[in-house]
């Protein structure tokens, strides 16, 4: 059943941001870093597009939670992205609404206007998908602005995973370990032409894939973090 009153929206998602505060603070967290100065749980000095899957945001969200750093995030214009906007208003998180379906020039132009002590979050394979897979709007947004893209791995110890349409959506369970690593800043040149952007696109692509399995060794034990990346929290 769908919820219609505008009203119980925002005391749904309310109460969602309530539980999820409480639940973020039983969760251990092990954050890593490739580069020194991208890790948004502290002050940043320059603003980053941090890329992430739609299906592990609420590690990142989780951690971001209790964070002092501006975020803005791109919500879906879907119904069910008003849950989640209010959720991310309730804990600080300012939102944009937009995808690829619905409002995408509107969100990508206020995006693009964010101030520059804001980092922004954005589900680059968004809630219809395909599963784990880069749309070019990172890209764009990226060359546009000028902000580095920052992609980020995800990997939750114990979940509950909600299943959705497209693509699903993973619960961290409380007092669980919980992974995340960030890759090295992307700089995308302004003016660049479709083909360009697709190049790029597929660059993004790969170190988002070998982010997740990198952070998969690390987890396992089979990769020393402390050698090559930098303790994030």
């Amino acid at each position: 059943m769908r919820i219609q009153s505008p009203f119980l929206t925002k005391v749904v998602g309310f109460v969602a941001a309530m539980i999820f505060r409480t639940l973020s603070r039983t969760l251990r967290f092990h954050g890593y870093a490739e580069t020194e100065g991208t890790d948004p749980s502290v002050a940043l000095s320059t603003g980053h597009i941090f890329s992430l899957w739609h299906d592990s945001i609420m590690i990142p969200l989780a951690r971001q939670s209790m964070a002092r750093t501006k975020v803005a995030a791109l919500v879906s214009r879907h119904r069910d992205g008003g849950y989640l906007a209010e959720f991310m208003h309730v804990n600080g998180i300012r939102s944009v609404r937009g995808s690829s379906a619905r409002g995408g020039d509107q969100a990508l132009r206020e995006l693009m206007r964010v101030e520059d002590e804001y980092q922004i979050f954005i589900t680059p394979d968004g809630p219809r998908g395909p599963h784990h897979e880069i749309k070019s709007g990172l890209i764009y947004l990226a060359s546009r602005t000028g902000r580095p893209i920052l992609p980020v791995a995800s990997y939750f110890g114990n979940a509950w995973h909600i299943e959705g349409s497209w693509t699903g959506q993973y619960i961290p369970k409380p007092f669980s370990e919980n992974w995340y690593l960030i890759g090295a800043p992307i700089s995308i040149p302004p003016d660049q032409t479709r083909e360009q952007i697709e190049q790029h696109r597929q660059y993004v692509q790969a170190e988002m894939d070998r982010l997740e399995q990198k952070l998969l060794r690390i987890k396992r034990g089979e990769e020393p973090a402390g050698e090559s990346l930098r303790r994030a929290a």
